[in-house]
């Protein structure tokens, strides 16, 4: 009995990608050919936070009302088992706190580390985060960006591309305001709303 398989003309470096136990399984059957791998999916979502970790966030609750409601936003990407990654800017750098991973069932522990000072690099903050879903975008099927800020920040924010849906989250709470994150989601063309 012939039992060769039938090699479909394919580049040396398919061979690694062939699913040799669907191929082997049907090798009584007629239709002997081989099976190959499926390319990996596309995880589903990715939710990616950039918390305002300034000085003038230490005012009013701000930072720890902001921290109660990425609490609560990490407890629903877990439920739905999505991913997420929680960046920080503050003290004039962007620091990545939490990488890209399936969203924990607990991060109370993480945020209460979370320290406030410093300037705001607003800008720099959203170039290097616009530059990260740049490069995962291929990895997901949707990625949003969550932006928690008092938008007090002396940088200017125009023309700077997220090539994703952003949400920014107003965390102003001081008693004068100046509404500096309804301009800052206008330039960005996002979603506004106030903590």
């Amino acid at each position: 009995m012939n039992r060769r398989f039938v090699i479909p003309a394919k580049k040396h470096d398919d061979i690694k990608k062939i699913n040799w136990f669907a191929s082997l399984s049907q090798i009584n059957s007629k239709n002997k050919k081989l099976h190959f791998l499926k390319p990996l999916e596309k995880q589903n979502k990715l939710n990616i936070i950039l918390l305002d970790t300034s000085a003038s966030t230490l005012g009013k609750n701000s930072l720890s009302d902001a921290k109660g409601a990425i609490k609560q936003l990490v407890e629903t990407a877990y439920l739905k088992r999505e991913s997420l990654c929680l960046l920080t800017f503050g003290y004039e750098r962007i620091e990545m706190v939490l990488h890209p991973q399936r969203a924990p069932k607990n991060i109370v522990s993480l945020l209460a580390n979370i320290k406030a000072g410093g300037g705001t690099p607003l800008r720099k903050a959203l170039l290097q985060v616009s530059e990260f879903i740049n490069k995962k975008s291929n990895q997901y099927q949707k990625c949003i960006l969550y932006v928690f800020t008092d938008g007090r920040s002396r940088e200017s924010v125009e023309h700077v591309n997220i090539a994703c849906d952003v949400m920014l989250v107003d965390t102003e709470s001081s008693a004068v305001k100046l509404g500096l994150g309804k301009n800052i989601a206008s330039s960005l063309n996002a979603q506004y709303v106030h903590l």
